[in-house]
């Protein structure tokens, strides 16, 4: 009922209902690196519960930051009124595959468009909401990247664009359980356009429905697999962690 503009308690609007535009929310989506992904979909449980908190940890600092510098509303004649709000409204969704099936342990946090200031609600100015998104991107990649050192001793390769991925995992690994991405670059290698807008079209071109109905554990039996094949075993995992995780082993299959 918030996404729609309606307090769900009292009924009463919490958004305006004026104007061309009837923004329901914003979706802000913290998409773990691959390799994170991956140690995720074929690690022992000890390992995946520690990477799943390491990321809601992330994704919490992340929202933090953006309730912070950009819960804001504008009022007044051209919204000259700048007034600071009380907070937002948010509802994350955290998954653990892409729509290709392969291990992307990601969160959706859907931000309703609104926040109350002044003594009522109004709808969020969301040109401070995008303008402070890649930020908050990237401090949750920082603070998944000191989480996960901090709980599993994680080594980690360069940061580029405010990313890394987990040392000594090959590339070709990373590249075989990113489907999805191949995909899009195949689409947008056809057409011959590889500006910011073709990837988006290309994504939507490509977009397919998740299947929700495969148990997890046969999830992890197939990334096991086709990790294997790769050259990717469960010892290669556990040379990545420190000596006091490495009697961990992978022979069960863990729900997520």
């Amino acid at each position: 009922m918030v996404l729609g503009g309606v307090d769900p308690k009292s009924g009463n609007p919490v958004r305006s209902s004026r104007g061309p535009s009837r923004v329901a929310g914003f979706d802000l989506t913290f998409s773990a690196p691959k390799s994170v992904s991956v140690l995720f979909g074929l690690a022992d449980e000890d390992t995946v519960s520690a990477v799943r908190r390491a990321h809601d940890h992330a994704v919490g600092q992340a929202l933090g930051y953006v309730e912070r510098e950009a819960t804001f509303t504008r009022r007044g004649t051209n919204g000259r009124e700048i007034l600071r709000g009380a907070g937002l409204v948010i509802a994350a969704f955290r998954h653990r595959t892409s729509r290709a099936g392969d291990p992307q342990l990601h969160t959706h946090a859907v931000v309703a468009n609104t926040t109350y200031a002044g003594e009522r609600w109004s709808t969020l100015d969301g040109r401070v909401i995008l303008r402070h998104a890649k930020t908050a991107g990237y401090l949750y990649h920082a603070a998944l990247r000191d989480q996960l050192t901090q709980e599993l001793g994680v080594p980690w390769g360069p940061v580029e664009k405010g990313t890394a991925e987990i040392q000594g995992i090959d590339e070709a690994v990373l590249r075989h359980f990113s489907r999805r991405r191949v995909e899009i670059e195949e689409r947008m290698d056809d057409r011959g356009e590889h500006t910011r807008q073709a990837t988006r079209t290309a994504a939507l071109d490509t977009r397919r429905k998740k299947d929700y109905a495969v148990p997890a554990d046969r999830l992890r039996e197939e990334w096991r697999a086709r990790a294997s094949e790769h050259g990717l075993t469960a010892d290669d995992l556990h040379r990545l962690l420190p000596v006091s995780y490495t009697h961990l082993t992978l022979p069960t299959i863990y729900p997520v």
